[in-house]
């Protein structure tokens, strides 16, 4: 029996993952209970009295801490959104018309992939300092969870830079609340705009090193590749992209609506996001709720819904002036879809 660290009620069963049912995921934040679930494998269940944190490799003296350790530095709160690179990973066949994905290792995400929360504990860059380090160039977090398909712990590599964003944390605190199995307990990352695998969870090993930290994740699967397979370089940031707050296909009854939706964009703001009803003129919709650096900004729009099947599609653009593209090129990998969607919904009764 699989062991998802939470109750799988209300979610779609992917595999040892988990997609909410609804697309209701908050505005500020995400409750917990709906809160998504990527794992390779079961979620261990680690006593936080008996967990360690080994601190090792080549451009650090290495040591070995303890909770009580990370709990006595100081503590920093950050309130952002946690996408996987593979959400919306089914409209690359439903919308780009590509065949599905044959791997089983590629979660077959439709858009509840992602939540918003507050995160908590200290940052990466103080707890790296606890075992000195020099000539530093990535560090590699490194998780507890062992059955995955690389056959070996779950790990990235992060540019030193990153790490050391004051943003970036070693989490124990999730919406106020201590960590749950589900989502890393007892201490995860928090790699704020990034794709959610570099927040690995169940956090038991960082290697610093002077050299990029080699792994399945981070050289094979996690890659951004043109359509003929060819890698383009690591799979980080988010780009801009925004999605219904919709059931896919979406029913819903003739006359007035209020149609919400989530834009994101890693390390900037929303600008603007609009919204186009079939061939309609694409027309402004209201930014409500956070809209910050790492948070997701929550939009809504009123709509009077004739009857009949129809295509809404929104676009967002950030404070760099980046906007979401019509269309996006294939990737092999079928991992972070920003194109414009063509979101069914059917008005009947």
């Amino acid at each position: 029996m699989t062991s998802f660290g939470k109750s799988p009620s209300g979610f779609r069963r992917h595999g040892t993952s988990l997609e909410p049912g609804h697309m209701n995921l908050g505005s500020e934040h995400t409750p917990i209970d709906s809160f998504f679930v990527c794992s390779a494998g079961d979620a261990p269940s680690i006593d936080p009295g008996a967990w360690r944190l080994t601190i090792d490799g080549d451009a650090t003296e290495g040591t070995i801490l303890q909770l009580a350790d990370l709990e006595s530095l100081p503590q920093h709160r950050v309130s952002s959104w946690l996408e996987c690179a593979g959400n919306g990973r089914t409209l690359y066949e439903l919308v780009g018309g590509h065949p599905r994905s044959p791997r089983a290792s590629d979660t077959p995400w439709l858009l509840g992939a992602m939540g918003m929360a507050d995160w908590a504990g200290p940052r990466l860059g103080d707890v790296l300092a606890l075992a000195g380090y020099q000539d530093a160039a990535f560090v590699g977090p490194e998780g507890s969870d062992l059955d995955n398909p690389e056959g070996h712990p779950v790990r990235m590599s992060i540019p030193m830079d990153k790490a050391l964003d004051p943003d970036t944390i070693v989490a124990f605190e999730m919406n106020g609340e201590p960590l749950t199995a589900a989502h890393g307990a007892p201490a995860r990352m928090l790699v704020p705009g990034w794709v959610g695998a570099y927040s690995v969870k169940w956090l038991h090993r960082i290697e610093v090193s002077t050299r990029w930290i080699p792994s399945w994740r981070a050289d094979e699967y996690y890659v951004r590749r043109n359509p003929e397979g060819d890698k383009l370089g690591p799979a980080t940031a988010h780009p801009v992209k925004s999605s219904l707050a919709l059931p896919w296909p979406a029913t819903l009854r003739p006359g007035p609506q209020e149609i919400r939706g989530y834009a994101r964009a890693a390390g900037v703001a929303i600008e603007q996001v609009e919204y186009r009803v079939d061939d309609g003129a694409w027309r402004s919709a209201r930014l409500v709720g956070p809209n910050d650096r790492w948070t997701w900004s929550p939009f809504e729009f009123d709509w009077t819904a004739t009857p009949g099947n129809h295509l809404i599609r929104t676009r967002a653009t950030d404070a760099r002036g980046q906007t979401q593209p019509r269309t996006i090129p294939y990737n092999p990998r079928t991992i972070l879809w920003n194109a414009i969607i063509p979101h069914p919904v059917e008005i009947s009764g």
